[in-house]
């Protein structure tokens, strides 16, 4: 896991657990105002049941058995960013249907980390997909979009370097477009 500095840095990580979670479909929503920021995560994967839900959040367990280190600082960090800021977090899972990530960052609060690079986490959440389905949707304000993988892959080859840049590109576009619309 890389430093977390960033909200996009969150995503990214949360996201990451949605790919290796063992399901093949996730949902990232993102909806930012001029207060907030929220981003929910879900998957279909193999989920967890209430005992290993209550130790995603102790920072002195990982699942992962591959790790030297044994500790996982994703969940137990976002939920610290997101309530020092004041903000909502909220975490579901359910034994082989799923988990749904919920965090809300008061992003006016003196505490909360910058937002990052939205386009960037975007193409990184996509790049890292590989078989796994993603349906993303963005809002700020009342503005947004749509991304699906399905579509994306069958117009684009996620490995090339000249598609990925267009992509980006297209994001940035969309990313701008939201924006300039809700002012």
């Amino acid at each position: 896991m890389a430093t977390l500095r960033t909200i996009s840095d969150h995503i990214i990580d949360i996201c990451e657990n949605a790919i290796k979670s063992g399901g093949n479909k996730g949902y990232l929503v993102i909806i930012e105002t001029i207060n907030n920021f929220k981003f929910i995560v879900s998957d279909n994967g193999r989920g967890m049941n209430k005992e290993k839900l209550e130790k995603a959040l102790d920072p002195f367990f990982t699942s992962k058995k591959e790790r030297r280190k044994k500790f996982g600082l994703g969940l137990p960090f976002l939920k610290y960013s997101v309530e020092k800021t004041g903000g909502k977090f909220k975490i579901y899972s359910y034994e082989n249907i799923g988990t749904t990530v919920i965090a809300e960052f008061n992003i006016k609060n003196i505490d909360c980390q910058p937002i990052g690079n939205i386009p960037e986490m975007l193409l990184n959440v996509l790049n890292i997909s590989g078989d796994f389905f993603w349906k993303i949707t963005r809002f700020f304000e009342k503005e947004g979009y749509t991304i699906e993988t399905n579509f994306l892959k069958k117009n684009f080859d996620l490995t090339n370097a000249l598609d990925l840049m267009l992509l980006k590109k297209y994001i940035i576009e969309l990313e701008k477009q939201i924006k300039e619309v809700s002012k």
